[in-house]
C-alpha cells in the first residue's frame, strides 16, 4: 500500500510543485490583468480603506483627548464646589455639560448641578437636569440621580413621583445601601399619605433584608411601632 493512500482508494496523487507553481503564476496574471482593466476601481476601494482605517484612528484618539480633558475639568469643578463656590461652579457646570455631553463622565456632573441647583431654590430646573440620568436605576450612578430626584418631587409635594421613584429604587437598585434607603423613603412617603398599611409592608421587608446587626435597625424599628400604633 502507498504511504499516502487509504483502502479502496488506491495510491494518492503526489503534489507537483512545478504544476503550483504554474498554477500560482496564472492567477497572479489572471488578477494583473483584472487590475489593470479594473484600475479606477481598485485605486478608489484603496483610497476610501485607507480613508476609514485614518478616520477611525483619528476618531479613537479625538474620543481619548476628549475624555481625558473631561475627567479632570470635572475634578477642577468638584474642586471649587468643595471650597465653596456654587455660583460660579453652577455656571460652569452647565457649559461643561455642552461641551462634554457624550463622555463617561457627563452623568457625574449632571447629578452635581442637580443638586447646586436645588440648594439655590430652583428644584424644577434641577429635576429636568436629572431626568436623563435617573432612567437607569440599575447603575449606581443613576441610582443616585434617582433618589435625588424622588427627594426633589417629595419637597415639592409631588408625593405619588417620589414615591414611584422610591419603590423603583427598592426593587432595582444593586447596592443594599441604596435598597435600604429607597425602602425607609417610600414607607414614609407612603405614611404622609395615609397608606399606613403600605408603610408597615415596607417597613418589614426592610427589616427582613437588615442584618440584625445593622446600627440602623433600631430606627427602622422604632419607625414600624409608630405606625403599627397609627393602625390601633
Amino acid at each position: 500500500m502507498g504511504k499516502y493512500s487509504r483502502p479502496g482508494t488506491g495510491p494518492a496523487k503526489e503534489v507537483n510543485p512545478a504544476e503550483q507553481e504554474d498554477v500560482f503564476v496564472a492567477r497572479m496574471l489572471t488578477f494583473s490583468e483584472w487590475a489593470q482593466k479594473n484600475r479606477s476601481a481598485l485605486t478608489i476601494g484603496v483610497v476610501a480603506a485607507v480613508l476609514g482605517v485614518t478616520a477611525l484612528v483619528y476618531y479613537g484618539n479625538y474620543r481619548e483627548s476628549l475624555n481625558t480633558a473631561a475627567a479632570a475639568q470635572l475634578e477642577e469643578l468638584q474642586q471649587r464646589l468643595e471650597q465653596g463656590d456654587q455660583a460660579g461652579a453652577q455656571a460652569d457646570l452647565q457649559l461643561y455639560l455642552e461641551r462634554f455631553s457624550g463622555t463617561p463622565f457627563a452623568d457625574e456632573a449632571r447629578v452635581s448641578l442637580a443638586q447646586i441647583t436645588a440648594g439655590m431654590g430652583d428644584p424644577a430646573a434641577a429635576a429636568e437636569v436629572l431626568e436623563p440620568v435617573a432612567g437607569d436605576v440599575g447603575d449606581p450612578l443613576g441610582a443616585q440621580a434617582a433618589g435625588l430626584l424622588a427627594a426633589i418631587s417629595e419637597d415639592a409635594g409631588n408625593l405619588q413621583m417620589a414615591e414611584g421613584l422610591y419603590e423603583r429604587l427598592a426593587d432595582r437598585a444593586e447596592l443594599g445601601f441604596q435598597v435600604h434607603d429607597a425602602l425607609a423613603d417610600a414607607a414614609r412617603v407612603k405614611r404622609d399619605q395615609g397608606d399606613i398599611a403600605g408603610a408597615l409592608a415596607l417597613y418589614d421587608r426592610l427589616l427582613t433584608e437588615m442584618d440584625e446587626s445593622d446600627p440602623g435597625r433600631g430606627v427602622v424599628e422604632m419607625r414600624r411601632a409608630e405606625v403599627v400604633a397609627l393602625l390601633r
